[in-house]
């Protein structure tokens, strides 16, 4: 069943297109109606729809920008346009916005039906998700594939590029050509274990399709790396950083509604390809960012420059030998690591580890303090090095051990995620900083908040979700808080309100306002 949301200002025309969808309510549930672009984007955006019913010509924000804003949040947001207005510059407008109906009213049953239908059917062809893991298989393995995916593993592995090994790239159709480039790796939001092999085939299957139908123009290779579907990107145009984020998040999001899993996407720096181009400190950027999915949340597009400036002075350790256990505490991956741990103590509690086991228990605690991003503050508010070591070597029982190594896991996972969320601070700050300098501008937009910052629409939307906000109620309480300062000043006309805190229209204050605090402006007033 597909959720919808109804914006018109009319309230016959929101009752007569509900009782059409009534009829429907098999395929489709009403989430909510709203009068005008504003309410709906405050209110009915965050509930996810995947269909948006709008007239154009509202009060306070139109219908065309309605879907402009809902599609930067929800990239497979499909729409539909009921408007009295016959306009070939609207419907010009609409058909760059991807909409798929555009009706003239009074709206009929007929006519609202058949539009509902092309909906359905192309929101069902988003959702088709073939079963057969071998047609599936067939179709996407190759020869061919199997030793660009060699390749390029290695590629990621390299300081420097042999000339025998460049000459192999070209060879196995692997040309590192375009004069910029980066990385993104694909990875499950789920744990290891709630992935099945099948459906991880099926997502990595589809991750490739959509980088085809998305990234149409582009030259990229795709490749398997530590159970993540990674892509190196190429092209001789420069990169507009808004875009990346728009197409990665789109492919995210059409997995999810595909293959019912949430995907986060981590990007490493955007460059000029060179001579000089490190793959291996390119490839380890993109990896680095997912890290922070732990903070910002899951189903989100990560850039290492958004996360570079906070972070420049953290320091984590690459551990090849425990590199899975090392994976799963930089991820967060608390019940995984203390599983992987537990499982590789109960192995070297046997007489046939007897002459390596001290070696072994050391290794595991490096690599365990190594995972560790702010390892003086671990020794600062945990223990010592040495403390820690006597602490697990003077454990005599194999379950005491565990524990030991449980609560050094909880400490160095608590620690991350804290000196993350620091960087995450930062960066809300900074948000909430600029909303409250600029609120005045009546064109302010999310887009203006990452121009400015120089940080993606994406992690912006990603820090605001982790906050229970969103840039229009930050927006909205910024200016609210001024309404309510200059309202105390009986001298201050409305006019003047309106106009000082970003509004041009006085009646769209007044709706705003009343929306927010239950009470007009001038009753508010009048209760002072």
């Amino acid at each position: 069943m597909y959720k919808v949301i109804i914006v018109d200002d009319e309230p016959n025309v929101r009752k007569r297109l509900e009782a059409i969808l009534e009829t429907k309510k098999h395929d489709f549930e009403v989430l909510g109606l709203f009068e005008n672009g504003y309410d709906a984007l405050e209110t009915g955006i965050p509930l996810e729809p995947d269909l948006i019913i709008t007239d154009i010509k509202m009060p306070f924000i139109d219908g065309l920008e309605l879907i402009r804003r809902a599609k930067i949040e929800l990239p497979l947001v499909q729409t539909i346009i009921v408007t009295g207005f016959d306009s070939f510059d609207f419907a010009k407008q609409a058909i760059d916005l991807g909409v798929i109906g555009y009706i003239s009213k009074p709206v009929t049953g007929d006519e609202i039906g058949m539009v509902l239908s092309k909906a359905k059917e192309k929101m069902d062809k988003n959702l088709l998700v073939n079963k057969n893991i071998h047609e599936l298989q067939a179709q996407n393995e190759s020869a061919l594939k199997a030793v660009q995916d060699n390749d390029l593993n290695k590629l990621i592995t390299l300081k420097k590029i042999p000339d025998n090994f460049k000459a192999k790239l070209v060879t196995d159709g692997i040309a590192l050509e375009g004069q910029n480039l980066f990385f993104a790796i694909f990875d499950s939001d789920q744990e290891a274990e709630e992935l099945s092999f099948e459906d991880s085939e099926i997502v990595s299957f589809y991750v490739d399709q959509f980088l085809k139908e998305i990234f149409k123009g582009y030259k990229f290779y795709t490749f398997e790396n530590d159970l993540n579907k990674s892509v190196l990107v190429l092209s001789n145009a420069p990169f507009i950083k808004d875009d990346i984020q728009r197409r990665l998040s789109l492919i995210a999001a059409k997995i999810r509604k595909a293959c019912g899993y949430s995907l986060s996407v981590g990007v490493s720096d955007i460059i000029k390809n060179d001579t000089a181009i490190s793959y291996r400190k390119l490839y380890r950027h993109a990896k680095w960012t997912l890290e922070y999915r732990v903070v910002v949340g899951p189903n989100v597009v990560l850039f290492y420059n958004d996360l570079v400036k906070k972070a420049s002075n953290i320091g984590k350790v690459d551990d090849n030998e425990y590199k899975q256990i090392s994976y799963s505490l930089l991820y967060g991956k608390s019940r995984e690591s203390k599983k992987q741990i537990g499982h590789l103590i109960d192995t070297i509690s046997s007489i046939e580890y007897k002459e390596n086991y001290f070696l072994i228990l050391n290794n595991l605690i490096d690599t365990i303090i190594k995972s560790c991003i702010a390892i003086d503050e671990l020794y600062a508010i945990y223990h010592s090095y040495i403390d820690i070591v006597n602490l697990i070597y003077g454990s005599k029982q194999t379950e005491a051990i565990k524990a030991s190594f449980n609560s050094l896991i909880d400490e160095v996972i608590k620690i991350n995620q804290k000196v993350r969320s620091g960087g995450i601070e930062d960066a809300y700050s900074h948000i909430a900083h600029f909303i409250l300098k600029n609120y005045a501008n009546p064109d302010i937009s999310l887009s203006d908040v990452a121009k400015e910052l120089d940080y993606s629409v994406s992690y912006i939307s990603a820090i605001l979700k982790k906050k229970d906000t969103s840039f229009t109620k930050m927006l909205t309480e910024a200016r609210m808080t001024k309404a309510k300062e200059l309202l105390a000043d009986p001298g201050n006309k409305m006019a003047t309100i309106a106009d000082q805190i970003g509004y041009e229209d006085p009646f769209y204050f007044s709706h705003c306002f009343k929306k927010h605090f239950g009470l007009s402006p001038m009753e508010y007033r009048k209760s002072l």
